[in-house]
């Protein structure tokens, strides 16, 4: 019989591929709007909080609109009553696959903030970040049933999850502490949401 694990991918169907690495300069799909109203004030201020802050591939590279794809996928774990830590594991998974840009398009027939294949949903679906982040969850907590994602590394979780090649499972790793960071910088603490992508949405 199959394990749980090895059941759940095969429904997915998901073919093995590198994770992307685009560089945050050379961006070559059109980056999709994350937040309806478009990136607000709070994510310039924000942005330039986070350039000081992070070590790795983002450091310096943090503006309004991918600051606005951050906050949407933070606030979509926060509105599922996960904690911060999966909001730094689905972070640290759009640093490696997109740099925090809504893509519409890039290996194959992946798109979107977490470059999901077409056997995860439709091109709407996969490019809408509220969408494209439950489903991450939602496998996620599949994968690591009884919350155990809390119990293993940011960075084998996301790679768990998106299942690179060996040779590049590590890179999730090495965004996990600027994943944190962001996920801190952005979580809403006092329970008064600002008006943003999720509302926009209507979810």
């Amino acid at each position: 019989m199959l394990s749980s694990l090895t059941a759940a991918y095969l429904a997915l169907s998901l073919v093995v591929i590198p994770p992307t690495e685009i560089r945050p300069d050379q961006v070559d799909h059109v980056a999709l709007p994350c937040a309806q109203a478009g990136a607000s004030a709070d994510d310039a201020d924000t942005a330039g909080a986070l350039n000081q802050q992070l070590g790795t591939k983002m450091r310096g590279y943090m503006n309004p609109y991918n600051t606005s794809c951050a906050r949407a996928v933070v606030e979509t774990v926060q509105r599922s009553g996960l904690n911060e830590r999966a909001a730094a594991i689905a972070l640290a998974t759009v640093i490696v696959e997109s740099s925090i840009a809504n893509l519409d398009g890039g290996l194959g027939d992946s798109v979107g903030l977490f470059q999901q294949r077409a056997s995860w949903g439709s091109f709407a679906q996969r490019t809408d970040p509220v969408w494209a982040t439950g489903r991450f969850l939602a496998v996620m907590r599949q994968f690591f049933p009884g919350d155990s994602w809390n119990n293993v590394a940011i960075g084998d979780v996301a790679a768990a999850i998106q299942r690179p090649a060996a040779k590049y499972r590590h890179r999730y790793g090495v965004e996990a502490d600027d994943a944190v960071k962001i996920a801190a910088e952005l979580w809403v603490h006092d329970g008064e949401w600002p008006l943003s992508s999720t509302e926009n949405r209507g979810h």
